[in-house]
């Protein structure tokens, strides 16, 4: 495809029931599935395991990940490389996630995962009901014998650092981090596109078949390191842009909230994923409007160039990502 349509693509949900999800996105995006339970919508997922649709426009009815196998310079200019960098979600935690790591780009590829990359992701946090909380690394120091002998002794949860989470927090997690999300939150992630978790711990928890859940001692022991604040920063601002929420090697996200109308630009060196997280409004590119309501998942291909967003009846609440 030499001359692909450049226009903002809205984006079909991928929903995905766990035994800890809850129903938030039914109530608070409008979503509708006959899973259970929405635990996570995968917002952009140019994947072939659960692509998302493109619902509007030229290319109405698509798989996202096709389009990019036949005009992978929407991606960026000059790209031949199909691989969308990124994954886009929400979550909702009704029940807290198991506690797990993911591997870091190295282990990926020496681990042979199906995934040719690790894994690094940031949360920010929309709801948090009173007393949620979060595992976020560890309190100190470990080694990798110290953390297998509290996995095996039943010991693990003293060693982590537990952060009590209210609407707007932002967390970066760096591949290797042990981390979990508690119950009662939803957020939105940005993260490698990658979905190897390998669980150090469950809590005992059954499935509905009654079997416990899988767990991958060796990889997570093998993966998982220890992380100052001022390291997870580091990482965090690697490209130097602390007025963003992250500006880092793999992703940059900056949180917009627009009443009034604004101009945004999409350059030639990446495309730009847009989800709306609270409030409505409208994104005006050449002579078309398109119509922004909190659910809604736009990928704005590289070289797009500018478009307008205003918000109707109060601002609009944008996460913008980029690689």
């Amino acid at each position: 495809m030499n001359h692909p349509v450049l226009y903002p693509m809205q984006l079909s949900p991928v929903c995905r029931s766990t035994i800890w999800g809850g129903n938030r996105m039914r109530d608070c995006f409008g979503f509708q599935t006959r899973l259970e339970n929405i635990a996570e919508a995968w917002m952009l997922s140019a994947r072939d395991d659960n692509p998302g649709f493109i619902v509007n426009g030229e290319y109405m009815g698509l798989r996202i990940d096709r389009l990019l196998q036949d005009a992978p310079q929407l991606l960026k200019k000059g790209n031949t490389d199909p691989a969308c960098p990124l994954l886009i979600k929400f979550i909702d935690a009704r029940d807290k996630l198991s506690i797990q790591v993911h591997p870091d780009d190295a282990y990926a590829k020496a681990a042979g995962c199906a995934d040719p990359r690790g894994k690094t992701e940031m949360w920010i946090v929309l709801e948090a009901s009173m007393g949620a909380e979060l595992i976020f690394g560890t309190t100190q120091a470990f080694t990798q014998d110290q953390l297998r002998r509290a996995i095996e002794e039943g010991t693990l949860e003293t060693l982590m650092k537990r952060v009590p989470v209210r609407p707007g927090d932002v967390f970066y997690i760096p591949a290797g981090l042990i981390h979990a999300i508690g119950g009662g939150i939803l957020l939105a992630e940005i993260q490698q596109n990658c979905d190897t978790t390998y669980r150090v711990y469950d809590y005992n928890r059954r499935q509905a078949d009654g079997t416990l859940r899988a767990l991958h001692i060796d990889d997570a022991v093998a993966c998982s390191r220890y992380f100052t604040d001022a390291e997870i920063d580091d990482l965090r601002y690697e490209r130097g842009d602390r007025s963003s929420l992250a500006d880092a090697a793999y992703f940059h996200a900056e949180l917009e909230n627009v009443r009034d109308s604004r101009t945004f630009s999409v350059g030639e060196d990446s495309f730009v994923s847009l989800l709306v997280t609270a409030g409505a409004g409208v994104l005006t590119h050449g002579d078309t409007d398109y119509p922004l309501r909190a659910g809604d998942s736009y990928f704005l291909p590289a070289g797009m160039g500018e478009y307008h967003v205003r918000g109707t009846d109060g601002a609009v609440t944008l996460i913008l990502s980029r690689t």
